[in-house]
């Protein structure tokens, strides 16, 4: 293959690899900055606790009729990662954003303060990274 017809290829794979978002770049079940074992612990205690996500996420965050499933491998409004759970904590979803039509309040029922957002956000990213595969049942022959 000549290098003309190499260079827009590597042109190519450049610009999509160098595009591509800092947290997809990271090794599979690397944790981002900020998700530590500690944040993790207070994230799980606040989940449970005053910040009441499990009321309507579930104790096991896998969903109620009240709010969705934490656990999947798929997320409703973005691509799940921990800096996007912290926006989503801190911004709220509004009514007609969710498929319960009820909203999910900006900074959990208690108005938490940015630390513990972060701390919520890295509970959340830490049930749910990395993604699980999908499985497929093999089809009969």
């Amino acid at each position: 293959m000549s290098m003309l017809r190499l260079r827009p290829r590597l042109l190519v794979a450049w610009l999509v690899l160098g595009a591509a978002p800092a947290a997809a770049q990271q090794p599979p079940g690397a944790r981002p900055p900020g998700v530590t074992d500690s944040a993790i612990a207070w994230g799980r205690h606040l989940f449970h606790g005053s910040a009441n996500c499990a009321a309507c996420h579930g104790n096991d965050a896998q969903g109620t009729r009240d709010g969705s499933a934490l656990t999947g491998a798929l997320w409703l409004h973005g691509p799940g990662t921990y800096e996007w759970l912290v926006e989503q904590i801190k911004r709220g979803i509004p009514a007609h954003q969710t498929w319960t039509r009820k909203p999910m309040p900006m900074r959990g029922w208690t108005n938490m303060p940015d630390e513990d957002v972060r701390a919520v956000a890295a509970y959340v990213w830490s049930i749910t990274h990395p993604p699980r595969e999908i499985k497929s049942t093999p089809r009969p022959s």
